[in-house]
């Protein structure tokens, strides 16, 4: 498997390969859809303790919204549940716990969303890279994965945006270095993953950023794998290192005592949709009201904020975007 991401954010083979441990049943990468039975999302307890603590809670308190129920197709209202599809492999995002249930920040959103439309939400497991296609078949009604939402994608399925992510930045607990944006690394060393999108072209974009300002440079630190750049961070070998923001999220809450993950830094954003069959496309504009809602009330917030995803708030939510 490359390290290109598949999803949207650059890194997730690494953030695979380093919550293994916590992650049950992962898929291997393959090019067919493989479903397995899931657990209900969410009824096991997190994977890790204090990651994501209080999603749930935000997204189980969610209210029905008339105007959002409004809009869900008719043959989806009588069976009353949602059929969702998701490649639980991509800790925080998605993934499992020592239980099986699928647990994260998008299972928390879908709930939320699934109980706006006044439906109950059931999950499958599917490889990411067979998803598309099940939606196709209408084999689900929709799915949450991480799926970066570009115009040939909004080709096949509708896509409605709910997040943005891209390249984030974590430091020594405490942030000792203060560093609060992209100028603050100007002579400072930065570690990221051989091969990432970070090694290949961030840190590049960031040497000329400072050069550029007539500031010093950025050293990149360059490791083979990625508890050796957490590793160059804990020690002091590094003064930050750059990732996918959904990794450092995910690193930050797992050893808070270590780490501190700099929210204000977000670099080369790209936005990720909900996705669903482009002959429902009552449903996508459901999806749409839904996560409006969730933001007026704020509960939008409070689920990201819970999954340390708060720098991936978007202010409104659009049905195929890239279009």
């Amino acid at each position: 498997m490359k390290k290109i991401a598949s999803r949207r954010l650059a890194g997730r083979t690494a953030l695979a390969l380093t919550a293994v441990a916590l992650v049950a049943g992962s898929t291997a990468c393959t090019n067919s859809e493989t479903t397995t039975p899931a657990a209900a999302a969410g009824t096991g307890t997190s994977a890790a303790q204090g990651v994501g603590a209080g999603g749930r809670a935000a997204a189980e308190a969610v209210q029905a919204d008339p105007a959002v129920q409004a809009l869900v197709p008719e043959a989806i209202k009588q069976k009353g549940t949602l059929s969702l599809v998701t490649d639980p492999t991509y800790a925080p995002i998605t993934f499992t716990d020592s239980t099986g249930a699928i647990v994260g920040l998008e299972p928390d959103l879908a709930l939320a969303v699934a109980k706006k439309m006044g439906l109950k939400s059931d999950f499958s497991k599917g490889d990411f890279n067979g998803i598309i296609a099940g939606i196709q078949a209408k084999r689900y009604d929709a799915s949450w994965a991480a799926f970066s939402i570009t115009s040939d994608r909004e080709a096949q399925v509708d896509m409605v945006s709910y997040m943005k992510g891209g390249t984030s930045v974590m430091v020594k607990k405490g942030n000792p270095d203060k560093i609060a944006q992209v100028m603050d690394l100007c002579g400072k060393t930065v570690a990221a993953q051989t091969g990432t999108t970070q090694a290949l072209s961030v840190l590049p974009a960031f040497q000329k950023q400072c050069a550029d300002a007539g500031k010093g440079t950025v050293t990149p630190l360059i490791l083979p794998q990625q508890d050796n750049v957490n590793q160059a961070v804990s020690t002091g070998r590094a003064q930050a290192m750059a990732a996918d923001n959904a990794l450092v999220a995910y690193y930050a809450q797992l050893q808070p005592d270590v780490f501190t993950s700099v929210d204000s830094i977000l670099v080369e954003p790209a936005v990720s949709g909900v996705i669903s069959n482009k002959d429902n496309a009552g449903l996508a504009k459901a999806f749409q009201k839904a996560i409006g809602s969730l933001m007026a009330d704020g509960s939008y917030k409070k689920i990201l904020s819970a999954w340390g995803m708060s720098a991936s708030e978007i202010t409104s939510s659009e049905i195929n975007p890239a279009q």
